[in-house]
C-alpha cells in the first residue's frame, strides 16, 4: 500500500474507532446530566464541556502538530481520552463527568486537529473531496455502530460501562497511529501560534463564510440531535431513562446510516462541479427538516424523519475540503487549528444555547417547538452565508481545457 493510501486508511480507521467510542457515550450524556442535576440546562452544559476545551486548544494544536509532528499529537490526544474516560466507571457523579468531558476535549483538540492537518497535507487537491469523504465515512460508520455496541454494553455491564469501552477504543487508536503513520514533523517549525497566518485567513471573506456554514452543522448536530432530542424523548414521549438512551441510540444510528448514503456521492459531486452546490443545499434542507422532529410521537414516526435528516446532513460531504481549498499549503496546520476553533464554537453553542432555550420554554414539563425552530433558523442562515463564499474548485472547472481535465486548485 502506498504512503498516501496508508495514511488515509490509518486516519479513517482511527476516526472510526474514536467515533464508536464517542457515539457509545453521547446518546446517554444528556440523560446522565438530567438525572444527576435535574436541569435541562446543566445537561446541555455537560454536552458542551468538551468543545469548551477544544475552542481554547484547537488553534495551538495546529502549531503543535507542525512543531512536534501530527502523529505525536494524535498519540497524546488519544492517550488523554483513554486515561480520562475510564474515571466515571469508578466515580460516577456530575462533577466527575464534567471534568472528564473537559479532559476529553483537550485530547480531542490534539487528535482531531492533527488528524485533519495530516490528511490535508497528504491529499492532492483534485481528489480532496473523495479522500476526505472516505475519512468522514469512517466517522459515520463509527456513529452507526457505536449506539448498537453501547446498547449491548449498557445491558450487559451497566450504565458506566460505555466509558470503559470508549477508553479501550482510544487505546486501539493509539496503536494504529503509532505503527501505521509516518512522522509529519516540520523541521524548524515553531510551537507558537502563527498570528500572521491567522490574520491572513480571517481576512479571507470566503474562508470565514465557509467556516460559519460549518458552524451551523456542528450547532444542529450537537445542539438538536445530541442534546434536545434525548430530552424530548424522555419528557415528551414519556420514556424512562434507560429506554430514552436506547431510543436515542437507534435514532442516531438511523441518522448516521442515512448520511453515509449521500456523503460519498456528495464528495464526488463536490470534486466534479464545486463545493457550493451540494454543501449549501445540505444546510438549507437541514434547516427545513429540523422542525419536523417536534412532530414525532414515537420511534416509528421519528425514524423516517431522522432518515431524511441524515440524507440532508450527508449532502454537505467533507466540509473541511472547502476550507483546505482556500488555504495556502504552507499554513495548513494553522488553518486546520483555526477551522476547528471556529467550528467548535458551533459545537459549544449548540448544546448550551438550545439547552437554555429548552429550559426557558418548557411547557408543563415538556419540550416545546422553540428549540427546534431556533436550530432550523441557525443552520438555514448558515447555509445562506456559505452561498456567498468563493469556490476554487468550481472556478478551476470553468477554466479547465476542453479535454475536461480540471486544473488543480490550491
Amino acid at each position: 500500500m502506498d504512503s498516501l493510501r496508508r495514511t488515509v486508511a490509518v486516519l479513517s480507521g482511527t476516526v472510526f474507532l474514536v467515533m464508536i467510542g464517542i457515539s457509545i457515550i453521547v446518546p446517554a450524556l444528556p440523560q446522565y446530566g438530567y438525572e444527576l442535576s435535574q436541569s435541562a440546562f446543566l445537561a446541555g452544559v455537560l454536552v458542551g464541556a468538551l468543545p469548551v476545551a477544544r475552542v481554547v486548544l484547537d488553534l495551538p494544536s495546529g502549531a503543535f502538530g507542525d512543531r512536534f509532528g501530527n502523529r505525536r499529537m494524535m498519540q497524546i490526544g488519544l492517550g488523554i481520552i483513554a486515561a480520562s474516560s475510564i474515571l466515571p466507571v469508578f466515580f460516577f457523579h456530575y462533577g466527575v463527568l464534567l471534568a472528564v468531558r473537559l479532559a476529553e476535549g483537550v485530547g480531542s483538540a490534539f487528535y482531531v486537529t492533527s488528524s485533519l492537518a495530516a490528511l490535508a497535507k497528504r491529499v492532492p487537491s483534485e481528489r480532496r473531496g473523495r479522500y476526505m469523504g472516505l475519512y468522514v465515512n469512517g466517522l459515520l460508520m463509527g456513529q452507526i455502530l457505536g449506539p448498537v455496541i453501547g446498547g449491548f454494553v449498557v445491558l450487559r455491564f451497566g450504565l458506566t460501562a460505555p466509558f470503559a469501552a470508549y477508553s479501550l477504543f482510544a487505546l486501539v487508536g493509539v496503536l494504529l497511529v503509532t505503527f501505521g503513520m509516518e512522522s509529519t514533523r516540520i523541521e524548524g517549525a515553531s510551537a507558537r501560534i502563527d498570528l500572521a497566518a491567522v490574520r491572513l485567513l480571517l481576512r479571507d471573506r470566503s474562508y470565514v463564510l465557509v467556516t460559519i456554514g460549518t458552524m451551523g452543522t456542528f450547532f444542529v448536530r450537537a445542539g438538536l440531535i445530541t442534546t434536545v432530542l434525548p430530552l424530548y424523548i424522555h419528557l415528551n414521549w414519556g420514556a424512562d431513562p434507560t429506554l430514552s438512551i436506547t431510543l436515542t441510540g437507534v435514532l442516531v444510528t438511523t441518522n448516521a446510516f442515512a448520511s453515509l448514503l449521500t456523503l460519498y456521492p456528495s464528495g464526488w459531486l463536490a470534486d466534479r462541479v464545486g463545493r457550493k452546490f451540494p454543501f449549501v443545499v445540505s444546510l438549507l434542507l437541514t434547516g427545513a427538516i429540523s422542525p419536523l422532529l417536534f412532530l414525532t410521537t414515537d420511534l416509528s414516526s421519528a425514524i423516517p424523519v431522522m432518515f431524511l435528516y441524515g440524507l440532508a446532513l450527508g449532502l454537505h460531504g467533507p466540509l473541511a475540503a472547502w476550507t483546505t481549498d482556500l488555504t495556502p499549503p504552507e499554513i495548513m496546520g494553522t488553518s486546520m487549528g483555526l477551522y476547528r476553533t471556529l467550528t467548535d464554537l458551533g459545537f459549544l453553542l449548540g448544546p448550551v444555547v438550545l439547552a437554555a432555550v429548552t429550559q426557558l420554554t418548557l411547557e408543563a414539563g415538556r419540550v416545546s417547538i422553540v428549540p427546534f425552530l431556533v436550530a432550523a433558523g441557525w443552520v438555514g442562515v448558515s447555509g445562506v452565508f456559505m452561498a456567498f463564499a468563493r469556490d476554487p474548485v468550481a472556478e478551476a472547472r470553468k477554466r479547465a481545457p476542453a479535454s475536461g481535465r480540471p486544473e488543480k486548485s490550491t
